[in-house]
């Protein structure tokens, strides 16, 4: 007979806002900025150049990003604050109404049509309650799983800065200690894609795929704008010189 562990099923969809969160922030931090920190190597070979390039990409990505992020957060929040108090007021007004329409949901989900208005009628005696189930059934929006505007957009800065950083390690690096300019490109593209495939494999834990799939998904998307952008930078030196002050 073959041995069963039954482990609870944990579900993670009360974490979802901050997950999304982080991996906008890594990710625009390790492939935008890294893309265009190799943007730049391509196009001048200096690491200096480079360094302050990705630099002030950071910034600005942070600044950008993170108030992107609490904007668009608390006008969902607003939106659906509004809802919510739109449904306070028909259930306060008009309670047949939405007795109705709580009937109306139980007889699509099969429900016999005297279980369904027995129910509705149970539910419609606490408000608090009636508001919850047309939240659920009606409006379609949860509001308890969003997380605070002002958190989110911390977040999104923070790890933009993070996944910002790592690639631009290696040119730091070199500019202290005398580092072949293509040996820190390559450090750089390493380092990026390690961290893509890590962070890939991590995401997991939400995504439901397996560590390698997520891995390799995150490492051939990061390689295909890394490459791309060193290319352009790579063609574009052929055809516009800087002049250096």
């Amino acid at each position: 007979m073959e041995n069963q562990i039954n482990e609870p099923v944990k579900h993670y969809t009360d974490e979802a806002d901050t997950f999304r969160t982080k991996v906008f922030g890594v990710q625009d931090g390790l492939i935008g900025i890294g893309s265009i920190a190799l943007g730049a190597a391509g196009f001048s070979r200096e690491p200096l150049l480079v360094v302050l390039t990705g630099v002030i990409a950071t910034i600005g990505q942070a600044f950008s990003m993170g108030i992107g992020e609490y904007i668009s957060t608390r006008v969902r929040m607003q939106v659906i604050q509004n809802e919510i108090k739109k449904e306070k007021y028909e259930i306060e007004h008009y309670p047949e109404k939405e007795k109705d329409e709580l009937v109306g949901f139980y007889l699509k989900k099969g429900l016999p049509k005297d279980e369904a208005e027995k129910i509705a009628e149970i539910l419609m005696r606490n408000r608090n309650i009636t508001l919850e189930e047309m939240m659920k059934e009606e409006l379609k929006i949860t509001p308890e799983e969003f997380e605070n505007p002002v958190k989110l957009g911390f977040l999104m800065s923070l790890y933009l800065i993070v996944g910002g950083l790592i690639p631009l390690l290696p040119f730091i690096i070199s500019l202290f200690i005398s580092i072949p300019f293509y040996s820190a490109l390559i450090a750089s593209m390493v380092l990026m894609l390690g961290s893509l495939g890590l962070f890939g494999s991590i995401a997991t834990k939400f995504t439901g795929l397996s560590k390698p799939r997520g891995a390799l998904e995150q490492i051939g998307t990061g390689a295909i704008a890394l490459v791309g952008s060193y290319a352009a930078g790579l063609i574009l030196s052929h055809f516009i010189t800087v002049p250096l002050l």
